[in-house]
Parts: C-alpha cells; structure tokens; sequence
C-alpha cells in the first residue's frame, strides 16, 4: 500500500519560480499543483490541499486577496498558507 502524498498548490505568475518550487517540493515527497494566477487558484483549489503557496503580486486576483478566499472557504489556519514576496 502506497503512502499518501501531501497535496500542495503553488501560485506565482513568474513559470521558473513555480518550476522551481515544483522540483524542490516534489523532490521532497509532495504532490504539487501550479497555478499562474490567483483565479486559477480559486479554481482549482479544494479540500484536498494540505498547503497553498501563493506569490503576492500576481494578475486578476492577487495572492492576498486569493489567500483570504481560501481562508474563509476552507477554514486554513496555522502555517497552511504561505505568502511569498519578491523584494
């Protein structure tokens, strides 16, 4: 029997940051999902998420705005919901 693998959706609207993170994620046993902005993270998005990691600013809908969506849909508390900035 095969062990379940964390579900994580990541959302950044630059492709290499979500390659990047697909390969070090994956690498490390999670089951990853990308997205390219934040509508398509309200789309996708689910119960069956164990994590969001989501880049701040990002067209249609920003990974603020996405993040309190999810928030009030799934009830994420404690570190489920990561924000990344580029500075």
């Amino acid at each position: 029997m095969s062990e379940k693998k964390n579900k994580i959706l990541v959302a950044d609207d630059e492709k290499e940051i979500r390659d990047i993170l697909k390969l070090l994620l994956s690498s490390e046993g999670y089951e990853v999902t990308l997205a390219c902005d934040g509508q398509e993270v309200l789309d996708l998005a689910d119960d069956s998420f164990d994590m969001f990691i989501l880049d701040v600013n990002m067209p249609k809908i920003s990974g603020f705005s996405a993040g309190a969506k999810l928030r009030e849909k799934y009830c994420i508390r404690g570190g489920a919901l990561g924000i990344i900035c580029n500075l």
